[in-house]
Parts: structure tokens; sequence; C-alpha cells
């Protein structure tokens, strides 16, 4: 008897319309060897657009939950797909991938403007990571500079503001001299989409000179602004923010707020985080909840045992004043503020010495440029 061909099963099965693609078969996809990968790109484009849909809808609900699932293979073929659903689920499959090999391929689809705007901000949005890159060198910098180029390009001419603020949010990263001004260009816009960007961006700078920005927002009537400017708060390690978020916690009826506020004082640190921390994981009403704020306690205890290193090489009159100064400022906190607060990675990176790519010119279109 003729052996079965387990990945032409899994090809006849997506081809079948006529019946639901069984689940169990999802996690065959995961870490496809290079032959399954070139005989799936072969078929891919007789695949029935609605079960390409589907399927790649599928992969990236199960990645979530999974993260030891591998849908890279799948991705980079269904990532020159033209549909547009199917590609941001491929982009949304590869967020983590880091392959520099991909940066080619985003910076074509960013410039395409036959693209859908869905598809140029998702993939403005995938660049993000890459400038941290090379931020970190990690990235060679002329690339980390054609990339940050595509995206002030997107920024200034793209019809989309989708697309503009995506690409915004991305230059967050960047330590590009024009970056700051637009930053505050955004701020001072009178709209909140674009404010909830620039709160995002400027979470992402590792810069403290928006630390007063991102007070100033943290009590925001938009709920989106609030939560960026919260998430920022906590990127840039806001200290002048402990006290207010200490506050908010008990206090705010939004879930990812609530979670928001929690990782925030969790990046802080400081005077009574631990204690409300272990007092919210006491009351903790199921065990996702028990486990969010598990992981917030290990990072905060990761962020005092940095803070203690630091003060090893800060003289201590030194260190007395700062805390002085916060203590200060924290008293007249309550007097601007009031008691009560009115109302959502990064990863480390492959180093350029990562092995290449050798078999997925098939998928990612032409792939000539070995820069990358």
């Amino acid at each position: 008897m003729e052996a079965t061909n387990p990945l032409q099963e899994l090809i006849d099965a997506l081809m079948d319309l006529d019946k639901q693609f069984p689940a169990r078969l999802l996690y065959q996809f995961s870490d496809l060897n290079s032959a399954e990968q070139e005989a799936l790109a072969t078929c891919w484009r007789n695949v029935p657009l609605q079960r390409r849909q589907t399927f790649l809808q599928d992969l990236v609900t199960l990645a979530e939950n999974d993260p030891v699932l591998m849908f890279e293979s799948v991705a980079r073929i269904a990532l020159a797909d033209e549909d547009t659903d199917v590609c941001i689920s491929a982009i949304d499959l590869l967020f983590d991938s880091e392959d520099r090999h991909l940066v080619p391929v985003y910076l074509r689809l960013l410039a395409d403007r036959t693209r859908s705007e869905a598809v140029r901000a998702a993939v403005a949005n995938a660049l993000g990571p890459y400038i941290y890159m090379g931020e970190v060198e990690k990235l060679r910098p002329e690339i980390l500079h054609e990339i940050e180029d595509t995206l002030l390009r997107a920024y200034y001419e793209d019809e989309s503001d989708l697309v503009r603020r995506r690409a915004l949010e991305a230059l967050g990263y960047s330590s590009r001299e024009e970056i700051p001004a637009l930053l505050r260009k955004a701020a001072a816009m009178r709209d909140e989409l674009w404010l909830e960007s620039a709160m995002f961006a400027m979470g992402r700078s590792a810069d403290e000179q928006w630390e007063s920005s991102v007070l100033e927002n943290l009590e925001h009537e938009n709920l989106a602004v609030r939560i960026q400017a919260v998430h920022a708060a906590g990127e840039l390690a806001v200290k002048k923010a402990r006290k207010r978020l200490l506050k908010a916690v008990d206090m705010v009826d939004d879930d990812v707020l609530r979670r928001e506020i929690i990782w925030a004082l969790a990046q802080i640190g400081g005077e009574g985080v631990e204690h409300k921390l272990d007092s919210l994981l006491a009351a903790a009403e199921d065990d996702e909840e028990s486990a969010f704020l598990e992981e917030a306690i290990e990072m905060l205890n990761f962020t005092e045992g940095n803070e203690d290193m630091e003060l090893i090489a800060v003289p201590l009159d030194a260190s007395e004043a700062e805390e002085d100064e916060e203590d200060e400022f924290e008293e007249d906190e309550d007097d601007l503020y009031g008691e009560e607060f009115d109302d959502d990675e990064w990863e480390q990176y492959v180093d350029d010495d990562d092995d290449d790519i050798d078999d997925d010119d098939y998928s990612l279109g032409e792939f000539d440029d070995d820069r990358f």
C-alpha cells in the first residue's frame, strides 16, 4: 500500500470547503521544514480565499495561546497574499520573529499605496521592533536609517492618518533628532487619536523629557489616552506617578486600565507598591488574575533589584536628597490633583551573525538584497 503523505492530507483538508478544517490539524503547521514550506507555497493560491482567511486567523489565535508553536513558515507564504485579512494575519504571526530578512519586504509593503491602509498600518507597526534593534546595535546603521526614512516618508506623505500614526508610534524607539518635535506636535493636536499615539511613542522613547506630558495625561477623560499614559509611565519608570497610580488601582472599573496600572507600578517600584501588589494577589478572584499579579510581583522584584544596584554607586547624602525631593513633590500632589483618580515587546532581538535564511525566496516575493 502506498504511504500517505501527511502534508498532502493537510492541504486536501485546506482545499475542502465542504468540511470545517479540523482544529487538531492546525498544530501540524508549526515549524514546517523547507520541503513542506515549498509544497504549501506551491498550492497556496489555489486554497479558497475564505479558507485562507479563517486558517490564518485560527493560527494567530493558537499562537497567542501557545507561544511554543511556530507558524512563521506559513506566515512567510501568506505575507505575499494579496488579500488584506490574510496579509495582516501573517504580519501578526511574524511580529516576534526577530528576522531582519523581513525588513525589505515590510518596507516594500509600507511604500505600496495599492495595498490597503490596514496592511500599511500593520507593517508600520511591525517595523517598530526593528528600530529598537538598530538602537541597541543589533541591526546595521544603514538598515536602521532606511527603516527610519521609510517610516518618516509614510508619516509625512501617506494619505491615511492611521498609517501616519502607526509610523509615528514605530518611530518612538528612534533617537533621530527630528522625532521629539513630531511627538510634541502630536501631543498638542486637538485629536485624541494622535494624543494616544504620542503617549504610546513616548513610552518607547526611554527619554525622561516626556515625564511631564505623561503625568499630564494620567487622568485624561479618554480611556485609550489614559491607558497609554499609564503604560508610558511604567515604561519610563516615572516615579512621580507612583502615588497617583497606587490610589487609582482600587478605583478603576476598566480591566485593561487596571492591568496597565498594576504593571506600571511594578515597573516603577518604590514605597507601598509591594504591599499593594501582595494585597491584590491575596484578594484575586481567579487563576488568571493571580497569574498576572504573580508576574507583576516578579517584575517588581526585578525593578527593586536594579534600584538596589544603582544605590550602591550613589553617595548616601545624594540618594537621601533625591528621596526628599520626591517626597516633597508627592505631598504637593494632593493639592494639585486631589485624592481621587478620574477615569492598554520588548523582547531581545537577533544578533547580526544569526543564520541566514536560504529557503524563503519563494514566499517573500523578490528578495535580492543581501544587506539584510
